[in-house]
């Protein structure tokens, strides 16, 4: 998405060109395949260790859970486990904020309102994507290396964040900008500058 919108901002009239069938077909294939051969890796890692226990920290299973509780060297995991942040959340929060200031800076030379449309175009996604990048640091700092530091009951919440917080944001970040929807959501309350076309997020 971050990439689409650099190019629909910046290069509006190459957009047909480059966003092309073949160029978005190229990025679905390496989406899905990092994600298969990494996540794949992941899982025959794990599923070579015996365990030990049958007790985890959260309330649902995850990889990290499952390797905690096995009673031979974890090392191989554990590399693996911060290649995979290396790579699918800095970089991925790396190229996406390349994008935008891409975008920032192009829109910096054109007037106020192509400024506003771009921001209110952009927001969401940065609303959404910081939420995600948070969560993943949270978790794997905590739950790797300080456990013990932090209320059981706050990490249990935030165990929660990716099942409930996520999808509410997401579901309001982007719901909101329809105006239909926010004339349908405040209409109760009878807040009708809030329901106008003049909100963005």
């Amino acid at each position: 998405m971050a990439f689409d919108r650099y190019v629909c901002i910046c290069n509006p009239l190459r957009y047909n060109t480059i966003m092309s069938h073949s160029t978005v077909y190229k990025i679905l294939a390496g989406s899905w395949t990092y994600s298969i051969v990494a996540f794949g890796t992941h899982i025959l890692l794990t599923y070579r260790l015996p365990l030990c226990g049958a007790e985890i920290l959260k309330i649902y299973c995850d990889n990290w859970s499952i390797v905690r509780l096995s009673c031979i060297d974890t090392t191989i995991n554990n590399v693996f486990g911060l290649f995979i942040v290396t790579t699918f959340v800095c970089m991925l929060l790396m190229l996406i904020m390349y994008s935008y200031f891409e975008i920032l800076r192009v829109c910096a030379r054109s007037s106020q309102a192509v400024i506003a449309k771009a921001l209110q175009t952009c927001t969401p996604q940065l609303i959404t994507t910081f939420n995600f990048v948070a969560g993943s640091l949270f978790d794997i700092f905590l739950y790797r290396y300080i456990p013990t530091i932090v209320p059981y009951e706050f990490r249990l919440f935030m165990s929660l964040e990716f099942l409930v917080v996520s999808p509410i944001l997401n579901a309001l970040a982007y719901g909101l900008k329809m105006s239909e929807l926010r004339a349908k959501i405040f209409q109760p309350f009878n807040l009708k500058r809030f329901a106008g076309n003049t909100l963005s997020v």
